[in-house]
Order: C-alpha cells, then structure tokens, then sequence
C-alpha cells in the first residue's frame, strides 16, 4: 500500500474513554491538543481522564471481575485468539495511526501489531495451563497440601508512549489470560492505538468492563494506582514516576511490575563480524528515533578497531533517511513531541559545552525539516564514561562511543550506570562471550544482533531499570498469586 492509498482509507480513531463498554467523549480532566509531530499540526482533541472517569473505570473492572475470572480458561484463550487475528486484520491501519500519532516510521510500526499477536497469542496459550502442584510428599499421613493460581483482580497498566501497541502487547494479554480484568492508562499524546484496540477488543467479544481506557496525565495515573480496588500496578515509564509511586503505594503494600529505563552497553570486539556490528550498532540505537528503553545507545569498542569502526558506523548512520513517517523509504522520524525535541537539543548542546565527549555528527534540527519534531542522528566519540552523557538515558537519537583497552575495562564501563536493562556483546570468541554474560549487570544479554523482546523470553532489568519481568512464563507469573490449600486427613 503506497503512503496516498493509505491516507485517503484511513482516519484516526475517535480518542476517547472506554469504561465498561461505553465510549465516553467528554470527561471531568478537560481535553489535550494533539499534535502531529512531523508536521506541526492539530489533528485531534483528545479527552483527558479525571479522578472521576477512572473511579468509573475501577468500578466496571471490578465489577467483571467475578464473571471473567470464572470464565472457563479455554474461552478466554480462544478470545485472545480472536483478539490477536483482529489486530493483525487492521496491520495497515495501526501501521498508519502509529505514523501519525507517535511520528514512527509507517514500514517500522508495520512490524508490531506481528508481535502483539505474538505475544498475546503465547499468553493465551498458558490461560488452560497454569496449573498449582500437590506439595504433599509420599507417605505424607497428615495433611493433603496443593496450590492454586488466582488472578489478582483488576490490575492498573500505565503504558508509555513510544510503542503504544508493543506495551500494550506485553501487559495486556498475560492480565487477562489469568483472569484479571485491567485499567489501561496511556499518555494523552498517545490515545489512538489503544482506543483502536479497545474497538477490536469488543468485536472480538471480550466482556464489557473487563478491558477500560481512561486516557490522562498525572492525575489519572494517582487515582489509579492509589485505588484500593486495583490489586497491582503494572507500570512503563521512567525512574521518577516510577518512585513516585512506589511511595504512593507502599502504605497499601500493593505489588507492583516496573519496566524502566536503561543506558545499554554495546561491547564491540576486535574478533566481531564487522558488517552485523556496524549496521546493528548504527541502526538499532536509533530505532524509534532512540526512543528506546533497551537500546543499544553507548557504543563501547575495543580500541585496536575504534577508528576504523566508528567510520563506519558514522557512514551508516548518514545512510539513513530522516523525514515524513508516512514515507515507505523513512528510517528516521521526528521525537513524540516539540517538548522532546527542546529537551534533546538542551542535552545535547550542555553535553558538547561540557566536554563529555567530541561531537562528530548531528546535534541539531534537520533544516530541511523545520516544522516537525525532528532531532539530528548524532554521534559523540571519546564520550567519558562517567560524564552525565556517559551515565544518564537521552531518550532520543544520540549514541555515545566509548573506547576500552581489554575485557575487564569494557566489563568496568558497562557495569557503571545505576541502569540494568539490556547489554549487548559482539564478538565470535564464544567463551568470552559466556563469562561476559555472567559478568555484565543486566537483565537481558543480546548477542551478535539477535533478537530483544520476544514473547516467549523474559523481559526485564535491574537496577533503576525496574523490577519484575514481562513475556515469556516469568511474565504470565506476574499477574497471578499462589494461594496455598491444605486439608486435614483426619
């Protein structure tokens, strides 16, 4: 489908609150402008959720939750199905929203409503399967002691914006498949892919009130998790919110899954496959216009190859296309917001007047870009390890190189951030490679390019980069409690 079929077939869907089944147009918290960040311009009023609007939600979710978790385990797998084959149906569409609402390149977001079937379709598959074990032992005379798995009850999601459908990919369907029913809060920059599959949601024949959207800023997000009702909290975001409300909810004890940010390390061997490493350590950094929580944003190279390979990846990175995310032949789009943008350009010039290390490319607004939200692909080299560049997440298009000396200096250098989400390694030395797995202080190792985030692989870091895991068994586990019965034999 060529960029002109796809904007005259498609519209944004209507932003708006879904609570027990209705849609809701108006709310208490006001409205929210929303921009296109590639070009400027309004393309939508957007309701923004209240305490009010999310006791309503908390009310319908609570008020499903009986009949859902008492839902035989196979329909709710077989409605996760159907759910999962409808996001597929409208690939082209949420391909189309996630261009115009996030400004993510149309051929990168194609991908995702892929991996939301993925992962949903892998949790739904456990829905019959999660099964508790007999704790009594042979000859065990007094006591007949076995588990069980219950849902929590109704769950709080805060999911991010940088990926609305991928977040909404790993919470969503492990919440529902252990018979939870959930609030969904996204940002009110991101409305239109969650309020697309809350649509679908209902043609797929999931109970009223056991999916609500309350769409909002902070205000939504305290109601929500301070609500005795909403037994767990699962929360994307950054570290400060995430403290926020860690101590909100202490008092309650209530349990909650922290998926954070993270300053990747990129190790690059001299013994590397130089062409997998260069295109990966070009391009993946700046995926979402590194609008990543686990990419790979400080390059740390073996310095007997640093010249040759920071020429390389600098050719790269001019390689790609920056510009219109409707444009099948875009690799790079603007940041979500003008917001973002003065942010990053802030960061980047105290970086350069800071000395944290040599500015070899970017570090400003494409010129031929004026109107949109866009930031320059931008490469520091000789990046101190322990300057603010060095240590704190950008969140947007820049990749720091570090050059190290040996194996243990690289293993030092990663390890020195207060992150621990991902941590790459390229090399060919295979026993190297297995003790820097041991070594290297993160939540998920990524080897030679391999894939990250897939659905049947925890997901997760340590550290301020969150706590508990998402996908995979580890991430079904977070949303069920075991409870634990024994019964007298006598």
């Amino acid at each position: 489908m060529n960029v002109k079929a796809a904007a005259t077939q498609f519209s944004l869907p209507q932003a708006g609150l879904v609570i027990g089944g209705n849609l809701l147009r108006q709310s208490s918290g006001g409205t929210h402008i929303h921009i296109n960040p590639a070009t400027g311009e309004q393309q939508a009023e957007v309701p923004i959720a209240g305490a009010r609007e999310v006791k309503a939600a908390i009310d319908a979710a609570a008020k499903a939750l009986p009949g859902w978790r008492s839902t035989s385990p196979a329909i709710r797998r077989d409605l996760l199905f159907k759910l999962s084959d409808l996001v597929l149906r409208e690939t082209e569409r949420f391909a189309w929203i996630g261009a115009k609402e996030v400004g993510t390149p149309i051929k990168s977001v194609r991908a995702i409503p892929g991996k939301f079937a993925a992962w949903t379709k892998y949790a739904a598959g456990w829905a019959d399967k999660m099964e508790g074990r007999v704790v009594s032992t042979f000859q065990d005379d007094n006591v007949f002691d076995y588990t069980i798995c219950e849902p929590f009850g109704v769950i709080g999601m805060i999911v991010t914006w940088n990926g609305p459908l991928m977040g909404l990919a790993m919470k969503v369907g492990p919440a529902l498949a252990a018979g939870n029913t959930v609030v969904i809060k996204p940002p009110e920059f991101t409305p239109f892919t969650a309020a697309l599959l809350l649509q679908l949601a209902e043609e797929a024949g999931i109970p009223e009130g056991v999916l609500n959207l309350v769409t909002g800023g902070a205000e939504a997000g305290e109601a929500l998790v301070l609500d005795d009702r909403v037994a767990k909290v699962a929360f994307t975001g950054g570290g400060h919110t995430a403290s926020r409300i860690a101590a909100a909810i202490a008092p309650q004890s209530k349990p909650a899954l922290y998926e954070l940010g993270g300053k990747s390390a990129n190790l690059v061997f001299a013994d590397a496959d130089m062409d997998v490493a260069v295109r990966h350590s070009a391009r993946q950094p700046l995926f979402l216009s590194g609008q990543g929580c686990v990419l790979p944003t400080r390059l740390l190279v073996e310095q007997s190859i640093a010249e040759v390979f920071l020429d390389k990846v600098m050719a790269e990175v001019a390689s790609l296309k920056m510009g219109d995310p409707m444009d099948e032949e875009t690799d790079l789009g603007p940041v979500v917001h003008f917001q973002a943008q003065s942010r990053l350009l802030s960061t980047i010039a105290k970086a350069k007047s800071d000395g944290d290390g040599e500015l070899l490319m970017g570090g400003g607004k494409p010129r031929h870009l004026e109107n949109g939200a866009f930031v320059e692909a931008t490469v520091f080299a000789n990046v101190k390890p322990e300057s603010s560049l060095g240590q704190n997440e950008c969140f947007g298009p820049v990749i720091s190189v570090i050059p190290f000396r040996n194996e243990d200096e690289a293993v030092e250098i990663a390890n020195a951030t207060r992150f621990g989400l991902g941590a790459y390694i390229h090399s060919a030395n295979l026993p190297r490679t297995l003790n820097l797995v041991h070594r290297l202080h993160s939540g998920n190792v990524i080897v030679n390019g391999a894939a990250t985030a897939r659905e049947n692989a925890p997901f997760g870091g340590l550290g301020l980069s969150g706590y508990g895991r998402e996908g995979g068994r580890d991430g079904l586990a977070e949303y069920i409690r075991i409870k634990n019965v024994a019964i007298a034999k006598t």
